[in-house]
C-alpha cells in the first residue's frame, strides 16, 4: 500500500517536475556567449546553471497591468507630513497591485506640478489615473477609478 501511494506521489509531481526548465549560460573559446537549455561541451570549464520553475497564471503580472500603466499611469501626491492618510493611500495602491509613481510635494515647483493635474486648493493625498484627477483618499472613489483603467482590484499572490 505504501509503495502503491509513493508512486501515485511521484507520478503526480512529474508534470511539475518536468515543466521546470534549466538554462546554462558558457563562454566558448573564442569568448561568445552561449544559452542553451542543453548542458555546455565538457571542455567548457565555467557554466552557469539556472533552474526556472514556471509560474502560475495567477502568479505572472497581469498583461492588462501592462496595458493599463502604459495608458492610464497612476501618480500618488503627497507631502512629507501627510501622515496616515497617505499611508492608508499607498497600502491600498499597492494592495492592488497598482504600479504608481510618488509625487511629494517639498517645494515650490512640486506644488506647481501638483496644481498643473489637480488645480487648486491642495489637497492631500491626491491621485491622477491618466488624465482623471481625484483630491482625498477615498476608497470607493479610487476604486472606480482604477477598475475603469483596468488595474486588477488585488496584487498577485507572493511567492
Amino acid at each position: 500500500m505504501k509503495r502503491l501511494l509513493l508512486l501515485t506521489a511521484l507520478l503526480t509531481a512529474t508534470p511539475a517536475l518536468l515543466a521546470q526548465g534549466t538554462t546554462y549560460r558558457w563562454v566558448d573559446e573564442q569568448g561568445r556567449v552561449h544559452y542553451s537549455d542543453q548542458p555546455p561541451p565538457q571542455q567548457v570549464r565555467q557554466v552557469e546553471e539556472r533552474r526556472f520553475v514556471p509560474r502560475s497564471a495567477d502568479q505572472v503580472p497581469a498583461y492588462t497591468v501592462s496595458v493599463a500603466a502604459d495608458t492610464y499611469p497612476v501618480t500618488l501626491y503627497v507631502s512629507e507630513t501627510c501622515g496616515d492618510p497617505c499611508q492608508r493611500a499607498k497600502a491600498y495602491l499597492d494592495g492592488r497591485g497598482v504600479p504608481y509613481t510618488e509625487r511629494v510635494l517639498r517645494n515650490e515647483e512640486d506644488v506647481a506640478a501638483y496644481r498643473a493635474a489637480l488645480g487648486e486648493p491642495e489637497e492631500i493625498p491626491a491621485i491622477t489615473v491618466g488624465h482623471l484627477p481625484f483630491k482625498g483618499f477615498l476608497e470607493s472613489s479610487w476604486a472606480r477609478l482604477l477598475d475603469d483603467a483596468g488595474y486588477p482590484r488585488s496584487a498577485p499572490p507572493m511567492r
